[in-house]
This record gives C-alpha cells, sequence and structure tokens, in this order.
C-alpha cells in the first residue's frame, strides 16, 4: 500500500485547499459536512463539482498490482439539509489471491461510510461505470432506490446521472429473498464476547456484532493489531446475489488501508476472527490473506 501516491496528488492543490484536504489522513478519508462547505468556498465548486475534483485523490488510494487500473470512488452521506460527509474509496487487489478477493472502489467508499457509522447515501461518484458486481452490491444499501450514481471519468467532462433501477433493471435483492432489513441500516446481533478480558477479541466480536449477514447467518467481525497498536476492524457485508459481498477481512483491508494515507501502516502482530456458528465460514480466505501480511489468525465460533 503506496501512501505517497496519495501525498503526491494531495499536494497539487492549492495550498489552502491542501490543508482542509490533509484532514482525510486523520479521519479515514472522511470529510465532514463543514469541511466539504469550506472546499466548495475555496474552490467555487458545487457538491458535484467537487465530488470530481476529489475524484483523483480517491483513486491514488489504489492499490492495484494485478490490473495497473486504478479507480477511485467517492459517496456523500445524506443529510437532510445541507451535504453530507464525503468517504472515498479505491480498488484493492492482492497478489497471489484470486480475482474474487479484488475489493472494488465503490465497495470500499460504501464499506468506509459504513464503518463510520452512515446508514443512508445520498450519492456515489465514480471514475467508470460501476461493473455489475458492484451494481449488485449497491442494490443492497438501504433507501438504495434514492440514491444519485454519478459516473464522471477523469479526462471527460462528461457526467452521467443514474439511479440503481437504471443501472441494475429486473433486479434480484433483498426482497425476494423476503429480506426487509438492508445493509447500512441500523441494526445490531446480540453475540457474547468469546473472551471479555482479550481487547482484540472485543473488538471482533463489536465487528460481528454489527455485520450484515441475514442469509447467511455468518455474522463476523476482523480486529488486526497493528505495530504501533492500533487497532483496525471489519465487517462483513452479505449480499442477496450471495458473491458480491464483502468478507470481514476485506472489510478489514479497507479499513488499514485508510489508516495508512499519511504514513506507510505499520505490520500486523496479532488477529482476531470472531463469525456465528453457520453453514458457511470464512476462516480459510481469512486466514490465506493475513498470511500475505506475516500475520496468524486467532478464530473464535460463537
Amino acid at each position: 500500500m503506496n501512501h505517497e501516491a496519495f501525498q503526491q496528488q494531495l499536494v497539487k492543490f492549492p495550498t489552502n485547499v491542501s490543508a482542509v484536504l490533509q484532514s482525510l489522513t486523520q479521519q479515514q478519508g472522511r470529510l465532514d459536512p463543514e469541511q466539504v462547505l469550506t472546499l466548495q468556498e475555496l474552490l467555487q465548486l458545487s457538491t458535484e463539482g467537487l465530488l470530481k475534483v476529489l475524484l483523483p485523490l480517491a483513486g491514488a488510494m489504489s492499490t492495484c498490482p494485478v490490473s495497473n487500473f486504478s479507480v477511485g470512488a467517492i459517496v456523500e452521506g445524506y443529510r437532510e439539509h445541507g451535504p453530507g460527509p464525503f468517504y472515498l474509496g479505491a480498488n484493492l487487489e492482492t497478489l497471489g489471491q484470486p480475482l474474487k478477493m479484488s475489493i472494488h472502489a465503490e465497495q470500499a467508499a460504501i464499506c468506509n461510510a459504513w464503518h463510520q457509522n452512515e446508514t443512508r447515501l445520498r450519492c456515489l461518484m465514480v471514475n467508470e461505470a460501476p461493473c455489475g458486481h458492484c451494481r449488485q452490491f449497491i442494490n443492497e444499501l438501504n433507501e438504495v432506490g434514492q440514491m444519485d450514481i454519478l459516473v464522471s471519468q477523469l479526462h471527460s467532462e462528461q457526467q452521467r446521472h443514474y439511479r440503481i433501477t437504471n443501472l441494475l433493471p429486473d433486479a434480484f435483492g433483498p426482497e425476494n429473498l423476503h429480506q426487509a432489513t438492508r445493509l447500512m441500516s441500523t441494526t445490531s446481533q446480540s453475540l457474547a464476547s468469546p473472551d471479555p478480558t482479550d481487547e482484540l477479541v472485543n473488538a471482533a466480536t463489536e465487528a460481528a456484532r454489527r455485520s450484515y449477514a441475514p442469509y447467511s447467518g455468518c455474522y463476523s467481525g476482523v480486529s488486526l493489531r497493528l505495530k504501533n497498536g492500533t487497532v483496525i476492524t471489519g465487517r462483513y457485508a452479505e449480499n442477496a446475489a450471495f458473491n458480491p459481498g464483502l468478507t470481514a477481512i476485506e472489510a478489514a483491508l479497507v479499513s488499514l488501508r485508510l489508516n495508512s494515507l499519511g504514513e506507510p501502516h505499520s505490520k500486523i502482530i496479532d488477529a482476531v476472527l470472531v463469525e456465528k456458528q453457520a453453514p458457511v465460514s470464512h476462516l480459510a480466505m481469512a486466514s490465506s490473506i493475513l498470511g500475505h501480511h506475516g500475520a496468524q489468525l486467532r478464530h473464535y465460533t460463537v
């Protein structure tokens, strides 16, 4: 994960703008509403115009050793009045893993907002049209029918507006499986920590409680301890079509990338997966991914 690419993109902005954007490194790739308004005033841009200007910065977060193709995405949290917070994301790929392990930019931005307690999105902007995988993932979101999806290629002035019904007609979604709750809804599972004396186990359990797994019931969370003492977590996000979901370890990798925008990320020295007993398990995938980081995984079933 190259933090330098993000910093190099950051300094391309005017100094007063860059000073505001530097907060992204301390806020896990988030801009608060007041920061959004400040940037709009400094750059004399609409909300959509600001999203467009920030897309290259989101793309600079990309880790793409397989495709060598960077994609950036930004989502805006829903607020009834005024702009919502912006959350950045980019595609993340892992060498030695199947292509299924690729985290798409739209997934990363949505995961970022979800981890920071957003329950609904006003819009999503991405620099390439969402693939079918991402359209299916987006379709799982809370209040998705009201969300704007904007496609704005970096080297083009053209901007296209969509609703999910345009991108995914005749969709198969939660309602087809009689599921009323959607991804990003405020729900929590009653899961007891398997070791209340262990901080990392408790963090993974809390992530599992707030995960979204209505189809398999495999509510799961991952926690990572870095050498510098930081604890990173990730929650499982399931999908009605099953495959386009985001596992807890993938979500944790998104959080790890967002934690390293200002400096190289610290080494992972401990990792925990907590998951509810179910017909599926994420143990093999999480262990494989963490093996690439030289970390052992502790696994608990509740």
